[in-house]
């Protein structure tokens, strides 16, 4: 289905938080948009972008949308660049309303025109329901297959949102994959697989212009993006992204993992990043909001 690139192959056992990953059925699916910005920009150009699609599908409407609360933890592939699949862990132990918790990347095409998926609260879906959500989504997307619609703002792309329950004490695995291309550009898919279940559940699939074939180092950001409140008042999450590996091998191994590097914190928020060791593997604690 996909093809390995040229460089020498590690094998790294994923471990996450509470069980051992695992690779899971790749099922033809749905996907979501999002992302843009080239990754000599930056990680932290993905904020604006962020902020803007979350506004026009779940800010309140006569409300002020709130502005820089955001933690990022970034990690470190070891020189490592250009993946074709991308998988890792998060589980969210605290949840917070209006709040979201994503993986994020570019691609290594010039421009980067990235993306992201994850799981949101009070998120609004394309049949105009609300609640808890899984997204994935796509810069510059032309097409996709599922529950999918566009975007704008600080570019334009295409969502994928599938109302999708978030259990505090269970392990999420995200995603992402590349699939065919066709005459129309690159198909991607994403999924996310409840590890206690074992249920592998396509959020959507999104495709983007055909030179768009590989995966950028990725990154996870928790943001809330509810009406604005006092910085001290943002409400407090907590989530544990584990460490990111790519190019899946099978049996739970990948060619290349990662290590965390560091964070970043929006100024209008309390909260901080913390490494912390779950056992088989070590997480980013992502913990926004409170004093």
């Amino acid at each position: 289905m996909v093809a390995h690139d040229h460089r020498r192959v590690r094998t790294v056992d994923a471990g996450a938080v509470g069980v051992n990953w695992g690779v899971g059925t790749i099922n033809n699916g749905m996907a979501r948009p999002w992302g843009r910005r080239s990754r000599a920009r930056g990680v932290l150009g993905f904020v604006a972008a962020v902020c803007a699609v979350l506004m026009l599908s779940t800010a309140p409407a006569q409300a002020a949308q709130h502005q820089d609360a955001n933690e990022y933890a970034i990690w470190n592939f070891n020189g490592a660049n250009g993946f074709w699949n991308i998988d890792q862990r998060v589980r969210i132990t605290q949840k917070a309303n209006h709040s979201y918790w994503a993986m994020m990347w570019d691609f290594t095409a010039t421009p980067g025109n990235g993306g992201y998926m994850g799981l949101q609260t009070d998120g609004t879906r394309f049949n105009h329901t609300t609640g808890e959500t899984a997204i994935f989504s796509l810069w510059n997307a032309n097409a996709g297959r599922g529950s999918c619609g566009p975007f704008d703002g600080e570019g334009t792309g295409l969502s994928c949102r599938l109302a999708y329950p978030i259990d505090r004490q269970t392990d999420y695995r995200l995603r992402v994959w590349r699939l065919n291309a066709d005459a129309g550009g690159q198909w991607w898919g994403a999924w996310i697989r409840n590890m206690r279940t074992g249920v592998d559940t396509a959020i959507g699939s999104l495709r983007v212009p055909r030179n768009q074939t590989l995966l950028g180092v990725p990154s996870n950001f928790s943001e809330y993006f509810g009406t604005a409140v006092h910085c001290d008042r943002v409400p407090q999450s907590v989530a544990y992204f584990t460490q990111p590996a790519a190019n899946a091998q099978g049996n739970g191994t990948y060619r290349y993992g990662s290590t965390y590097q560091r964070s970043t914190r929006g100024r209008c928020t309390g909260g901080n990043v913390q490494l912390v060791d779950l056992g088989r593997t070590k997480a980013a604690k992502v913990t926004l909001g409170g004093r």
